[in-house]
């Protein structure tokens, strides 16, 4: 008996990991992107000399999940990590620092939110109550704006919450799923009573490390594309995926079936490609996914469909160093803005501050991010108007009004899949839906979250459950 065939639509960093995952376990994979490129929002760029990501900038280095990828792909020695260094806010009028002790979810610690003056003093002192309020009801989903609005108040999510976890997701965090975006924080609540106090006992802690490489993250793409056993094709788009239980010869009882008593094996084909697959992973967004399942499980069409998306773009700019590094407007790592300042501006990482692997005796890059949910000026703007906005708010937040040598302007459309309030409970009838089609997986940030540690959780978990059912497959044929 052959390898069980194994097709993985969608060449972003979770179709990638997926295949090379199954590839490993000893299956025949084959990759199939409809671009003609592979790494979806992981992409790296010779700018200025340098290799610049313009899309996903750096990995999350906590968690399970991507350490034991990295030591897979023998890349754990080669990571470069961010230079330390500080954030600042700025709300359209005022530059503040980041607090120490604030991330993408609240305060953990109050006496630095008070020297920041970011917060009023009636903000402070609601915010300081927090361990005073009752346990946190998190078994029903709501916005992650809503719960940190009844834990500390308003002004922590304008302030802090908004241009952290809100410009992470290019959403509203007062729309935001708690359970599909910070389901860390769920746990927090639903195992302590206030999260200040289960923030002080934690051990460890200190600021979230980030990584790179010194060929930027497509180093990443190309470790886990060398695999003998995936065969990639690029510039092939699938339409559509067609099931069929698999029919079987012989006299015996096992006939049209998986084995005695277990029910029809099935086999896949998917339109746009030759073959026949035991199993198939689609790592591509949500609305892709809903078209191509539309022929044969068209009940998950809508439930995918209306996943709203947000549009983004970066835009990679190189100053004179000289006239940048000692400007007070760039004495940070970067910067945020909160979506209150309405500026089309969304965030500035100031990348030669920040990253090693791009400091230039020359060139002070930055990378300027614009794009949020419900927001269309990212697709109104030409290349051209969309860098002179992003420019002008940089100089107003920065004092700084000099003109860069070069740029680059790079769009991702509807690439921010909004996983708001009720995603994690859609998401579970879709996957219910589709057990029907065993050796069929979903993964991706458009279902599972955004970033890579999201997408490397999606793609194990994708794998896992195709190891698993073509394990049961196997074991029905010798049963």
């Amino acid at each position: 008996m052959g390898k069980p065939q194994v097709a993985v639509v969608g060449g972003g960093i979770t179709g990638l990991i997926t295949a090379h995952r199954l590839a490993g376990a000893g299956f025949d994979v084959t990759m199939v992107e409809a671009g003609d490129r592979l790494g979806g929002q992981v992409r790296t760029e010779d700018f200025a000399g340098l290799p610049v990501d313009s899309g996903a900038e750096a990995l999350h280095l906590a968690g399970p999940h991507l350490p034991e990828l990295l030591d897979r792909l023998g890349l754990s020695d080669e990571v470069v990590r961010a230079r330390s260094g500080s954030a600042r806010i700025w709300d359209g009028q005022r530059l503040r620092p980041l607090p120490a002790g604030v991330g993408p979810t609240g305060p953990t610690r109050l006496m630095p939110v008070v020297r920041s003056r970011v917060m009023s003093p009636r903000g402070l002192a609601r915010a300081a109550m927090e361990p005073l309020v009752g346990r946190s009801d998190v078994e029903s989903d709501q916005s992650v704006g809503a719960f940190l609005d009844r834990r500390f108040g308003s002004e922590v999510v304008d302030r802090f919450v908004d241009p952290l976890l809100g410009n992470l997701h290019g959403g509203d965090v007062r729309r935001l799923s708690l359970q599909a975006v910070a389901p860390f924080l769920a746990q927090q609540a639903s195992d302590h009573r206030s999260l200040i106090l289960a923030a002080r006992a934690r051990k460890g802690g200190g600021p979230p490390a980030f990584g790179n490489f010194n060929g930027g993250l497509a180093s990443l793409i190309d470790a886990l594309t060398d695999h003998p056993g995936i065969s990639i094709r690029v510039s092939t788009p699938v339409s559509a995926l067609v099931v069929e239980p698999e029919r079987r010869t012989g006299g015996d009882r096992t006939s049209d079936r998986g084995g005695v008593g277990r029910g029809p094996r099935m086999r896949y084909r998917l339109e746009g490609i030759d073959g026949v697959w035991d199993g198939v992973a689609l790592a591509v967004p949500a609305s892709v996914s809903a078209r191509i399942l539309a022929p044969g499980v068209g009940e998950v069409f809508e439930e995918l469909d209306d996943i709203p998306t947000a549009s983004v773009a970066t835009v990679l700019a190189a100053f004179p160093r000289s006239t940048v590094e000692d400007h007070p407007g760039f004495q940070a790592n970067g910067l945020l803005v909160t979506s209150r300042a309405g500026r089309l501006l969304k965030a500035a990482t100031f990348l030669t501050r920040k990253w090693p692997h791009l400091d230039h005796p020359d060139h002070f890059v930055v990378r300027l991010s614009a794009g949020r949910a419900r927001d269309h000026r990212v697709e109104q703007l030409d290349d051209d108007d969309l860098v002179s906005r992003l420019l002008a708010d940089l100089a107003a937040a920065t004092g700084y009004h000099g003109s860069p040598t070069l740029t680059l302007v790079r769009r991702w459309p509807g690439a921010m899949a909004q996983l708001e309030v009720g995603h994690p409970e859609r998401l579970a009838g879709v996957r219910q839906r589709l057990t029907r089609c065993p050796g069929l997986a979903l993964a991706g940030a458009a279902v599972d979250g955004l970033g890579i540690v999201s997408c490397t959780a999606s793609a194990d978990r994708a794998a896992a459950l195709i190891e698993a059912h073509l394990a049961d497959a196997r074991g029905a044929l010798v049963s």
